[in-house]
């Protein structure tokens, strides 16, 4: 959802909207900011083998899959690099709270990590960003990859290159593949 340069850092995140879709405190979120940066070490970032001891305190002690773990990885490890950034593993905080609808979350980590849209000032959806959203929610939920080129015609079908991001969400909403809890 691009490159690390061009994303927000954690001090531009919305905390009071953070605070909603995450389920947690701001006290909780200090503390797993935190847990973050001690896991990460130096390097401020946390790689494939330093990411279960994280998320699995983070998923609250649960049966957690191996597999589960690595597909989570994968999702939020939007530039590709191997490790999250501190904002990267936000974006998975947030996804991960089954106590706050999914839309909503779904809604903010879009928002959030939309340059594009705050940049045209509008909030639109370019066919790059949603084509990595797609990827991304594809990886989430198991499905093949290379169906992000599909859905974007169906929810561009003007062919404009963007859509609003109420066009792109209630697309998202409306796809049973989308609306089942990740397992």
């Amino acid at each position: 959802m691009g490159a690390r340069q061009s994303r927000n850092g954690y001090d531009q995140w919305d905390s009071n909207q953070l605070q909603q879709v995450s389920g947690l405190s701001p006290q909780q979120i200090q503390q797993l900011q935190q847990e973050f940066f001690q896991a990460a070490g130096r390097d401020g970032v946390i790689d494939r083998n330093e990411f279960p001891n994280v998320y699995a305190r983070f998923a609250g002690g649960q049966g957690v899959s191996q597999q589960q773990i690595a597909r989570v990885f994968q999702t939020f490890d939007r530039d590709q690099s191997g490790s999250l950034s501190l904002d990267e593993f936000l974006s998975a905080a947030v996804m991960m709270n089954h106590n706050v609808p999914r839309q909503n979350r779904l809604d903010y980590v879009i928002r959030q990590n939309n340059n594009y849209g705050r940049q045209q000032g509008d909030g639109r959806i370019s066919a790059q960003y949603g084509h990595q959203v797609f990827r991304r929610l594809n990886d989430y939920y198991g499905l093949p990859q290379g169906t992000e080129h599909q859905c974007w015609k169906q929810v561009d079908q003007q062919n404009r290159g963007y859509v609003s991001q109420d066009e792109f969400m209630r697309y998202i909403s409306q796809q049973d593949v989308y609306n089942r809890r990740y397992q």
